[in-house]
């Protein structure tokens, strides 16, 4: 019996110190992680509510977000109210030690879907923060200086794309790294005339060199695709599109920021959501050779009240084959002033401009006032 005792306060104190041990690792967790009982796995669950109200004092096709490309350009009036929380958003962060490293996995989604259905942004796993499989930025954007306007669109000639991918880290020093990746690729051209299907017979290869340092951040990325057309008499035109970027953001005083990108070459629009390819003079598939740029500046006049001023511009070398109505050029503007009223909320209003100017000469311009809420639970 005494024997039986022992084995019990044994077994109690080990049960003890097991918990003990499982309280102090939970109570190590940065703020908003959750440690799964009996496992090294912790999670965190994020997101935020947002309610835009939108008034366009010009027609524009996307009343959600602000996309130039979508303004008229035959010299239509009108003006509209939307209120929507489309861009509401969910995800989840899970992590673990393992013997190769951290293993980690996240997941996120808004509701910008079809009638405002749930929809996936990003789904990934990575591991050691070196290889990544999965979908997520694309390594030929700078995903750290996203514009932080508070319409979803962003600016129009900006590289911004979210692609299904396996991408490769390796870290050159402490402050500098290169990564490669190979990414699913997108056939958005112009067709030919004959029957057929575009095909996308390679994935998009991408590469970036990064460098950050106390002032702010330098990225060079390029990438290099293929895109054909297979016509019904099993014939292809094919054509190759390829393209570099220059971005960064140099820190200003203590908090403010000014950023930057520059984007160009053949096909470069793939990777913003345009035409990559159209028509030559002879019916036949050609790059469409596109130039984007943005500057913007984001100033904190106090720490709870800050403004982002942001200026995009974009232009296409249109082939002589494309219709009248092609855009050849599109600029977008914003400024705004945002209170964050509490750590995690913020309410703030947003002027916007934009132009779109066609191959026919024809051009349109639109203006937009936006009131956004926002609260963040994360």
């Amino acid at each position: 019996m005494k024997i039986f005792y022992t084995c019990l306060l044994v077994i109690f104190c080990g049960y003890t110190a097991a918990a003990q041990s499982q309280s102090e690792t939970a109570a190590d967790l940065p703020p908003g992680w959750w440690l799964i009982p009996k496992t090294e796995t912790r999670l965190k669950f994020g997101g935020y509510v947002k309610m835009d109200l939108i008034h366009d004092f010009n027609p524009i096709a996307s009343p959600d977000f602000f996309d130039v490309t979508k303004i008229p350009t035959d010299g239509s009036e009108g003006q509209s109210t939307h209120i929507h929380a489309k861009e509401t958003r969910f995800n989840l962060d899970v992590r673990t030690h393992t013997k190769v490293g951290e293993l980690r996995a996240f997941v996120e989604g808004d509701f910008y879907g079809t009638n405002g259905a749930f929809r996936l942004r990003h789904a990934f796993v990575e591991i050691n923060d070196k290889w990544l499989a999965g979908q997520w930025w694309s390594n030929f954007m700078d995903e750290s200086m996203i514009p932080n306007t508070l319409d979803f669109e962003k600016p129009g000639a900006y590289l911004f794309a979210r692609n299904p991918m396996l991408r490769y880290k390796h870290a050159l020093s402490n402050d500098a790294y290169l990564a490669f990746a190979l990414e699913e690729p997108h056939a958005n051209a112009q067709a030919p005339a004959q029957a057929g299907a575009f095909e996308n017979p390679l994935p998009d290869l991408t590469g970036r060199y990064r460098l950050t340092k106390p002032w702010g951040h330098l990225q060079v990325s390029a990438f290099a695709a293929k895109l054909a057309y297979r016509f019904d008499t099993n014939e292809t035109d094919e054509v190759s599109l390829y393209g570099g970027s220059v971005s960064g953001q140099f820190n200003v005083v203590k908090t403010d920021r000014l950023f930057y990108q520059v984007a160009y070459g053949p096909g470069v629009a793939r990777f913003r959501g345009g035409m990559s390819a159209a028509l030559n003079a002879n019916g036949e598939l050609e790059a469409l050779t596109d130039l984007g740029y943005t500057f913007g500046y984001e100033r904190h006049w106090s720490p709870s009240l800050y403004s982002i001023f942001v200026y995009n511009h974009g232009e296409v070398d249109n082939t002589e084959g494309q219709p009248s109505s092609a855009v050849t050029q599109g600029s977008y503007a914003a400024a705004d002033l945002i209170w964050k009223f509490t750590e995690k909320a913020f309410v703030g209003v947003e002027y916007l401009w934009g132009l779109r100017k066609d191959l026919s000469e024809a051009d349109g311009t639109a203006n937009r006032l936006q009131l956004s809420i926002k609260y963040a639970f994360n």
